[in-house]
């Protein structure tokens, strides 16, 4: 009797062995899968970030241009020409940063996006020439369209 009590004993000992390993290996496994679920979906966000901040680069850089077009003897001119070099700047930043810091430096450029878009608007006002007020207009343009897509993408990383 003594036997079969032993054998009884390493039986459900065993069984309960073969359990909990099943049952770790599941959580495990589920642990894993999540992990992997989580690093994609920071892969994809990390992917908008860049992808975001490389557009608004590529228009930053047009405004640029676009203002090297400008006389130089404007006053407005050369702030407006150092306005954007500083988006340009903030931009270059965010694109080193990753995540939420990345996506906090792009909140600050869409601070001075705005600041800017106003000293464009008020030298398109103030512009001498229709030539000059067109190029304030293009860069006004270019800017606002990308503080847009800044905007709309900020909004949507926050959910």
């Amino acid at each position: 009797m003594k036997n079969i009590w032993r054998w009884i004993i390493g039986i459900v000992v065993g069984l309960v062995i073969i359990g909990v390993v099943f049952a770790v290996r599941s959580n495990k496994q589920a642990y894993n899968v999540a992990h992997g679920a989580i690093e994609n979906r920071t892969a994809l966000t990390q992917d908008k970030i860049d992808a975001v901040t490389q557009m608004a680069m590529t228009s930053v850089d047009l405004a640029v241009k676009l203002a090297g077009n400008l006389p130089s003897q404007q006053a407005q001119a050369d702030l407006v020409k150092q306005d954007i070099q500083e988006i340009s700047n903030r931009l270059s930043e965010a694109t080193a940063l990753k995540g939420d810091l990345a996506v906090q430096k792009l909140d600050a450029a869409i601070a001075l996006y705005d600041q800017t878009l106003t000293a464009v608007d008020q030298a398109a006002q103030e512009a001498d020439t229709p030539a000059v007020k067109a190029i304030f207009d293009r860069i006004y343009g270019v800017l606002s369209a990308t503080e847009e897509q800044l905007k709309q993408f900020l909004l949507t990383a926050g959910q």
